[in-house]
């Protein structure tokens, strides 16, 4: 392949990447920690048949020790209701608020010579636990010096 080629195919990405914000497919992974609070069950068992309904079956589910994950392939972007998608997003922090943050990445990549937005969104428990829980267990203070 030509300088010229491969120039114009960059530049081509980086006009629909950064212009254009428009990508040829998305894919999406989620993590869907699973505990005596969250089953595997009801509601994250509706999570994820949705993520199958919108990616059009296109994904794989994976059982782990700690929970499950949702792998989806490069599906068209005219096929993915990118509005529905956000809100099932806002719907799975609701799941985990009380007890994770939701954390959402989105990154651009080039796969097989299509532009691809990919989407991360795992749960994560804060490292210290939230303050009304701190006073009621055991309050955050120094040792008192002697």
């Amino acid at each position: 392949m030509s300088l010229l080629c491969r120039s114009l195919r960059a530049i081509r990405t980086v006009w629909k990447r950064d212009v254009l914000s428009r990508p040829d497919r998305y894919q999406v992974y989620v993590s869907f920690p699973t505990d005596e609070t969250h089953s595997r069950s009801e509601p994250v068992a509706d999570h994820v048949a949705e993520i199958e309904r919108l990616f059009e079956g296109w994904v794989d589910v994976y059982a782990r020790a700690s929970g499950l994950a949702v792998v989806s392939d490069p599906v068209a972007a005219d096929r993915v209701d990118l509005s529905q998608f956000r809100s099932l997003l806002d719907r799975i922090e609701e799941t985990y608020a009380a007890t994770h943050s939701l954390v959402r990445l989105e990154k651009w990549r080039t796969i097989d010579d299509a532009l691809v937005k990919s989407f991360v969104v795992v749960p994560v428990r804060p490292l210290f636990p939230p303050t009304e829980q701190r006073t009621e267990n055991r309050p955050l203070t120094a040792p008192a010096s002697e």
